[in-house]
């Protein structure tokens, strides 16, 4: 089940990406209201949840939700990248990549 759950999400990614890339509306705030670096912070909620959270869950069960979260917080950096960080939408869409990539569910063996 992690395997469907995460090539959808892999493969998700870069068709969100294909389609909305080219005709995302710029609703980019003022550089001096918001640095662009604040969209990685969803990345960084997601590599807390793999690699601090994860871990530590017992079964699959408990597992999934954390998995499922994470990926999507991965996924998120790619939305900020596109709806609010127009100008750094590929550097964020590559940090989303990353972000998901890190959830490669070999860890799955051991439910």
């Amino acid at each position: 089940m992690f395997w469907i759950l995460w090539l959808s999400f892999a493969g998700g990614i870069f068709v969100i990406y294909h389609f909305i890339a080219p005709k995302a509306s710029v609703i980019l705030p003022r550089p001096d209201e918001l640095p662009w670096v604040l969209g990685a912070v969803p990345f960084l909620f997601s590599a807390i949840i793999r690699w601090v959270l994860l871990p530590r869950a017992q079964d699959a069960s408990k597992a999934l939700p954390l998995f499922i979260i994470g990926i999507a917080m991965a996924e998120a950096t790619m939305m900020l990248g596109l709806f609010l960080f127009r100008s750094h939408h590929r550097d964020l869409f590559i940090l989303s990549v990353f972000g998901v990539l890190q959830f490669i569910p070999l860890f799955a063996r051991r439910f």
